[in-house]
């Protein structure tokens, strides 16, 4: 991985952030996944967060976070990395850049729920299973949650 040109990037709402979320979103989910556009796309790109991590300024790895109003939890959505990316630990990177700001925010916890084949990649990054699988855009899913605050 060349950690000199990696770096990540985020925003709240529409703009440059989220269209460099979209492209990746699009590729991953809607035509490598076939995930219909319509659910890909939704009203909430325009009331979250967008994490983006950059190769060469190219965007290759992308996070959505949903805060709740309680600002208590950060619901991760959307975690994708296109193909030509993947093994080099780049959505590693994101999820730990993503786990520190919620710690530095006192965010109280991280949910998600990840694809099933890829609860192993979230484990090792400290969450956990929790609840039966379910079907999201016919894909099967699991809960996972990540506790910030040790001490309790």
């Amino acid at each position: 991985m060349n950690e000199v040109n990696f770096n990540i990037k985020h925003a709240y709402g529409s703009g440059a952030i989220n269209d460099a979320a979209l492209m990746i979103r699009k590729q991953v989910f809607v035509t490598e996944q076939g995930v219909p556009l319509d659910i890909e796309i939704d009203d909430l790109d325009s009331q979250t967060t967008h994490y983006v991590g950059f190769l060469n300024e190219t965007p290759v790895v992308t996070a959505r976070i949903a805060e709740n109003e309680a600002h208590t939890n950060w619901h991760v959505q959307r975690v994708a990395t296109v193909k030509e990316a993947r093994g080099n630990g780049y959505a590693g990177k994101l999820l730990k850049k993503i786990i520190t700001d919620a710690q530095q925010a006192n965010i109280q916890s991280l949910d998600l729920g990840a694809q099933v084949q890829a609860m192993g990649f979230y484990e090792k990054l400290g969450f956990t299973a929790t609840g039966p699988v379910f079907q999201e855009a016919n894909i099967d899913h699991r809960r996972m949650i990540f506790k910030t605050d040790f001490t309790s």
